[in-house]
């Protein structure tokens, strides 16, 4: 197969050959860092997510949940004993049914 290069190709491809890789200092890494790590430390948060602390709020938040899902069901209950058919209905989806009895 025949090679045809242009003008302007064999001009890009001369520039091409004498690019050398970009460097950088010897410890401009090191450098770097050791800044990174200096500025994590200073914006770390004040409360720290240890496990003991997720799992502690976990248990709390399931205990309100429970009380307050227990309360409902009594006044639910209540209600049931003591009402219409039709006003258990209207208790159930959380509406209120005015009675003329």
């Amino acid at each position: 197969m025949k090679k045809t290069f242009t003008p302007l190709t064999d001009e890009y491809l001369k520039s091409i050959e004498g690019m050398q890789e970009g460097a950088t200092n010897d410890f401009f890494y090191t450098r770097l860092k050791a800044k990174m790590e200096r500025n994590q430390s200073q914006q770390g948060w004040g409360f720290q997510l240890k496990p003991v602390w997720v799992i502690g709020s976990l248990v709390c938040l399931l205990a309100v949940n429970g009380f307050m899902l227990s309360q409902k069901h009594k006044t639910i209950n209540s209600t049931y004993n003591t009402s219409s058919p039709l006003q258990n209905f209207a208790t159930e989806y959380d509406q209120t049914i005015l009675s003329s009895y």
